[in-house]
């Protein structure tokens, strides 16, 4: 038995979009029933639909031997797991944004503290950090912050509460990691579903 830690939401969904694509129906169908489980067994593999954040935290301990994630966890989170693979979805990337550029961003608003902290501590600027869990434009729109640190796919959301990126960082996409100790226990196991999840 393989388990594996999903994200819920829109990544589930991203997911599943990928599985229809390789015509890995089998596990597509199982996960679109879905409706408030959070345990799916499908043969041989149980899948733990968690929350994104979480992901990286089930595979750590051991209760998932793999896990499907976006890498902007993995940049906010130091944990030690394997980092397997790209997965072709899940795509978009780290921006600074506000409302005007700056030469500093004092005070940044966002749900990557650590993340932002690294990268402000890389072009030596000082900076308060405000922690938020919810939509961190609207720290910026009203003058809480001098800025965000965010993830953006099309930039929809800036433009409507009148942001703008000023620098581009890191690419994110969904990653495959897994348990340390479960790669080399269940080395051929992992390989195949490897192989399965590479097939074009």
């Amino acid at each position: 038995m393989i388990t594996i830690a999903l994200s819920k939401g829109r990544q589930l969904k991203d997911f599943i979009n990928y599985l229809d694509s390789i015509q890995l129906t089998e596990w597509s169908t199982a996960l679109k029933s879905v409706s408030r489980e959070l345990v799916v067994l499908i043969e041989d593999i149980r899948f733990l639909l968690v929350k994104g954040e979480d992901v990286p935290v089930y595979v750590e301990e051991g209760i998932a031997d793999l896990g499907i994630t976006g890498s902007d966890v993995l940049f906010e989170q130091n944990r030690t797991l394997n980092n397997l693979m790209n997965l072709p979805f899940g795509y978009c990337h780290f921006a600074l944004a506000s409302k005007h550029p700056q030469n500093e961003y004092p005070i940044v608003a966002t749900k990557y503290v650590h993340y932002t902290q690294r990268y402000f501590d890389t072009i030596m600027q000082p900076v308060k950090i405000i922690a938020l869990k919810g939509s961190v434009e609207l720290a910026a729109t009203i003058d809480m912050a001098d800025a965000i640190m965010d993830i953006v796919q099309s930039g929809t959301t800036l433009r409507e509460n009148g942001l703008s990126e000023q620098v581009r960082l890191d690419e994110i996409n969904a990653r495959l990691i897994s348990n340390k100790h479960a790669y080399f226990s269940k080395y051929e196991e992992i390989q195949k579903i490897i192989n399965v999840l590479k097939v074009n």
